[in-house]
């Protein structure tokens, strides 16, 4: 024994821990790379190249975390019910203010160019005034059917899924980094200090063992441990466990669950369910015709109410037609205007909808089975992959120990 290690330098024996906890360390460093970049393919598709494992399944997290979200966390009806109609209108009741005004007046010149110029300015005031109630009212109409009929107005699915793939895909990455960002840098240590301990067990081996062919195969043993252990670390156990009666320990991920939650109801909030994309999806989705709709007939009717004691004169004069004709693109005009403006609701509506505050307090009460796979699904079904990585690459530190020894 003693001359096996005489022949090679015991420091060469030496500096096996070191080596393998470097090794530890590189391969846990290259599993973490390989499972973020790179966010688009390298390299000659379909098989030859690589693309982060994230990345190249987006669309497939994605859709869990839709699943989650949206079955879990996220109640969109009970979200909606938030909203005050009556809060809603005083917020964006100012911003139709100018087109109220101007569309008064572009109904009027559509019938007689000097009818307007005729009317009293307190007559003028009056018919202002009325015409900004009707737009409150019909604000809080179209509040009220969309709260009504959320869930077929607005596909909160589609929303999350859109904004979670296809050129979007970094957000995953960043949405996954971001929440296991203190479990990442454990893998990623965590390699050193297995490697290291490992590696110590290997040269030992090696100073009562001293068969050199043996190195490659316990390099194979030092990458997979390594890898192994660092992600049994983070999600086992699921529950708290006493260690020989004197400590508690759980998972390091099970163990940030309320954490963890604030983080992820944050980061959606401010990333997916923004107000400004809510509002987007319901002005251009599902609900566009919807609401464009409700609002030309409000329109229509406030006018006809207006114009009531005109009908008779109009009537006479026979310009019943050309004001049928000026009613139609006067509401086609004011509901255009109401959604191009909609977006000044943005700031109301993030205050009223709470959506990360729902979502913290619901993701933080999951069991923790179910809180685990919002993390572990970014790399669960490749996992093994992952772990040969790292067996691979400690086969290849392996073999040239073995030739630096040899």
């Amino acid at each position: 024994m003693w001359d096996y290690w005489l022949s090679v330098g015991g420091w060469k024996l030496l500096m096996i821990p070191f080596t393998y906890g470097f090794v530890g360390w590189v391969t846990n460093w290259l599993a973490l790379k390989m499972t973020f970049y790179p966010i688009h393919f390298v390299g000659i598709p379909p098989y030859l190249g690589w693309q982060g494992i994230i990345p190249r399944k987006a669309h497939k997290m994605a859709s869990k975390s839709v699943d989650v979200i949206t079955e879990r966390l996220l109640n969109i009806k009970e979200v909606f019910l938030k909203v005050d109609p009556k809060k809603a209108e005083i917020v964006f009741l100012p911003a139709l203010d100018s087109s109220i005004r101007y569309t008064i007046r572009e109904f009027s010149d559509t019938l007689d160019p000097k009818l307007w110029e005729m009317i009293p300015d307190l007559v003028k005031e009056e018919i202002y005034h009325k015409v900004k109630r009707e737009s409150g009212i019909t604000i809080r109409k179209v509040i009220k059917k969309l709260q009504a009929d959320i869930d077929s107005l607005f596909d909160v699915k589609a929303l999350v899924l859109k904004k979670l793939s296809g050129s979007n895909v970094s957000l995953v990455v960043e949405l996954f980094q971001e929440v296991g960002a203190p479990e990442f840098r454990f893998i990623e240590r965590s390699g050193f200090y297995f490697g290291f301990l490992l590696g110590l067990v290997q040269m030992v081996f090696m100073i009562f063992f001293p068969m050199a062919w043996t190195l490659p195969i316990q390099g194979v043993i030092v990458g997979y441990l390594t890898n192994y252990l660092a992600l049994e670390m983070i999600f086992r156990p699921l529950l708290p466990k006493k260690v020989l009666g004197l400590w508690t320990y759980q998972g390091l991920f099970l163990k940030r669950q309320n954490e963890v939650s604030r983080l992820y109801a944050k980061l959606v909030s401010e990333k997916i369910l923004t107000p400004k994309n809510i509002l987007s999806e319901l002005i251009f989705g599902k609900a566009s015709k919807e609401i464009m709709e409700i609002i030309r007939k409000e329109v229509s009717s406030h006018v006809d109410t207006v114009t009531f004691l005109a009908k008779p004169a109009l009537y006479a004069t026979g310009k019943i037609n050309e004001f049928d004709a000026a009613k139609e693109r006067i509401a086609v005009a004011m509901a255009d205007n109401a959604i191009e403006n909609a977006f000044h609701l943005e700031t109301y509506l993030g205050e009223a909808l709470q959506i990360e505050t729902m979502m913290g307090d619901r993701m933080s009460a999951l069991p923790p089975k179910e809180f685990e796979s919002i993390l572990r699904s970014a790399f669960q079904e490749d996992e093994m992959l992952l772990i040969l990585v790292g067996a691979a690459l400690g086969a290849l530190v392996g073999w040239f120990q073995m030739v630096f020894l040899i």
